[in-house]
């Protein structure tokens, strides 16, 4: 009568498949195929992960503040000062191109694609900007913001979503 030996590797019954892996059987791939497809799972979030957020809206928040510039078309442009959303870093750009009544048309431009979108104010402080899709980066960008200011109208904040895709 063969008796089944604990922490005995060898017992009949006990193999492991790490053990199977060390006496070069079969199982070896088991590993192997396990790693391949967590590399290919990092692969396809990095590939299909802006995919992924398509049409879903995001928390969006910026504060910048506004100085003259007599070489901008409305006398004026806007700095970010901070940001939540990564691609609109600190000293990103807004300018302002146009004019016509209460809606004005604005850009923003970052290193690898731009984006614009309209402006409508309902008093001096209080606007709805939406932002459609540009080019480059901000190809499938969608953005939809309040704006509004601290009482010295010094900073200006921008509160809404944004996505990517439809």
């Amino acid at each position: 009568m063969e008796r089944n030996r604990i922490g005995d590797p060898t017992a009949p019954g006990n193999r492991s498949k790490s053990t199977e892996s060390r006496t070069g059987g079969r199982p070896i791939m088991l590993p192997l195929k396990g790693m391949l497809v967590v590399a290919a799972t990092l692969v396809a979030l990095v590939a299909f992960g802006p995919v992924a957020l398509a049409g879903s809206n995001q928390p969006f928040h910026l504060d910048k503040t506004c100085a003259d510039d007599a070489s901008e078309p409305l006398g004026y442009i806007c700095t970010v000062q901070h940001s939540d959303f990564k691609w609109f870093p600190a000293g990103t750009e807004i300018r302002y191109l146009s004019e016509a009544g209460t809606v004005v048309q604005a850009a923003i431009e970052i290193g690898n694609g731009t984006t614009s979108g309209a402006c409508t104010w309902s008093s001096d402080v209080d606007a709805i900007c939406v932002f459609g899709p540009g080019t480059g980066r901000l190809s499938a960008f969608h953005l939809d913001v309040v704006v509004t200011a601290s009482a010295d109208q010094s900073v200006w904040y921008w509160d809404g979503t944004y996505s990517f895709g439809n």
